[in-house]
């Protein structure tokens, strides 16, 4: 498993790793925020994306377990809508 992620720049220098990557969503199932963190090898073919809050949570000694979803959701998109 390889985690890519910016700690430097909150995230910014990440946007166009993510779109190179098709990462345009949080994976965690009923997540709508922007992922600022790549995961791969998790997934066979498939790169996961995580927001900072998933990214936290899973990043600890006993980790946790999530659902994840691939769909056509795009949270960078303007019909995603903006916080």
């Amino acid at each position: 498993m390889n985690i890519i992620r910016d700690n430097e720049l909150g995230g910014l220098a990440m946007i166009p790793l993510l779109f190179d990557w098709g990462v345009r969503r949080c994976n965690v199932k009923g997540c709508t925020e922007r992922p600022n963190t790549i995961v791969t090898g998790m997934v066979e073919g498939a790169a996961v994306g995580f927001c900072e809050t998933h990214y936290q949570q899973g990043n600890k000694p006993d980790g946790t377990n999530f659902t994840l979803v691939f769909d056509d959701f795009d949270a960078f998109s303007e019909k995603a809508g903006e916080k």
